[in-house]
């Protein structure tokens, strides 16, 4: 039987797709309802079979209809949060959406195998609704830089035992206590933008997928998986890199991947 995938944060479809073309069954989720128009006419083939479910739902903690500001001008910061979707001082607009708790959304399609969460500062209430029998066998969730450790936390209590911290910007390149200073000189270094250019280029030819998405899940991520006090250890020295730095900030995105 083919692998289940939530891709929760559909977004321009990108991570959809590679998921499809891996044979995967997906239920794709986004509160933007044109990002769910394009999807369903760039995947209607998939749709018309039934390997894909677009769901223009947002999640939250309990059903109703929920303010979402959707940013015109970088449509991935679009949000729940005004503060998210406003950043920089770019253009954004209010909409409401229908929402649930994603617990419906589990108890109408099942359990995945993987659980891709990216929806702009509502992932932490997507994982505090599951349980340990709910929860996907792997998950990934995009790190919160100030309270990465609560999420870590949170996995842990759902069950998850092994951890990996993935490098977005850097080809989707594990993070650990041993590697962390490479990260140190900051994403617009000019050896650091030599090295991502080799990785991004290497990465395509073997996994066909482009930067901007969310990368590989499961076994098929970089490096070995960590204990759970590692990956608090690398969330701490990411949080103090961040602060260090101040309004330059680490200008990376990093997502957290557990399997149980």
């Amino acid at each position: 039987m083919s692998t289940l995938v939530y891709d929760i944060g559909l977004h321009d479809g990108m991570d959809t797709g590679h998921y499809l073309r891996e044979r995967s069954r997906v239920v794709a989720i986004d509160a933007n309802p044109v990002m769910c128009a394009a999807a369903e006419a760039n995947f209607r083939d998939y749709i018309r079979t039934g390997q894909l479910k677009v769901i223009n739902r947002g999640v939250a903690e309990h059903k109703g209809q929920f303010e979402f500001w959707v940013c015109d001008d970088v449509s991935e910061w679009s949000s729940f949060h005004p503060d998210i979707a406003s950043r920089n001082g770019v253009k954004h607009h209010a909409i409401t959406v229908d929402c649930v708790p994603i617990i419906d959304i589990i108890d109408e399609f099942g359990v995945a195998d993987y659980m891709k969460i990216d929806i702009e500062g509502n992932d932490r209430i997507c994982i505090a609704g599951l349980t340990c029998a709910t929860a996907s066998k792997y998950i990934s969730i995009e790190m919160d830089y100030s309270q990465g450790d609560q999420d870590i936390r949170r996995l842990f209590e759902l069950g998850y035992r092994g951890f990996k911290v993935i490098c977005q910007n850097n080809s989707w390149h594990q993070v650990t206590i041993r590697n962390i200073g490479f990260y140190q000189w900051g994403p617009n270094h000019f050896i650091i933008r030599r090295l991502r250019r080799l990785r991004a280029a290497v990465s395509k030819r073997l996994s066909g997928r482009r930067l901007g998405e969310s990368g590989p899940w499961g076994e098929r991520t970089s490096g070995s998986w960590h204990s759970v006090d590692h990956a608090h250890s690398v969330w701490c020295l990411l949080h103090e890199l961040d602060e260090r730095l101040g309004t330059q900030g680490l200008g990376w995105w990093w997502d957290i991947h557990a399997r149980k």
